[in-house]
């Protein structure tokens, strides 16, 4: 089974539990352990939480979660046009553990087997890309593996 999922939300933080639960049943679905599927939703909540809080500091914004799901792998990708930030200065290195921010996308690093980071994007903000094994250990993708980015085709579910 492979499930592809687009949302398109309000950088809103009353939706995030909704869409953490939402993705948990898909995760629940497929089999993925509750350890798993735990370090998936934290690092994805993280992403999205860090899109509410940073990419638009004016106002209003909205960003998009794009999801491609299956037995062996989850990728995610979260988008946003908003103001963007610097991925090498924004590492969580040298942050200290009391403090309340900063640590997001180190977190989401050490959760996720692999994590791209574009900010900011030619046309502004931030497109983070993220993959995490569900067969236990990660072995590296074979030679000639699909791109990650190539995940996201056109029969995509879109809801939002």
């Amino acid at each position: 089974m492979r499930v592809r999922l687009q949302l398109d939300l309000p950088a809103d933080a009353r939706l995030l539990p909704r869409t953490r639960w939402a993705l948990r049943g898909y995760l629940e679905e497929l089999g993925a352990s509750d350890e798993v599927a735990g370090d998936i939703i934290l690092a994805l909540d993280e992403a999205c939480a860090n899109v509410v809080r940073h990419a638009f500091p004016e106002g209003d914004g909205s960003f998009r979660l794009l999801a491609e799901l299956s037995h062996t792998e989850v990728v995610f990708q979260v988008e946003d046009h908003g103001v963007g930030f610097n991925p090498y200065e924004t590492t969580g290195l040298g942050v200290e553990l009391e403090a309340t921010s900063g640590r997001g996308l180190r977190l989401i690093r050490q959760l996720m087997s692999s994590v791209e980071v574009e900010s900011p994007m030619a046309d502004g903000g931030t497109r983070l890309l993220m993959r995490k094994s569900l067969q236990g250990d990660d072995p590296a993708a074979p030679p000639g593996a699909e791109s990650p980015m190539a995940v996201f085709g056109e029969d995509i579910i879109r809801l939002g």
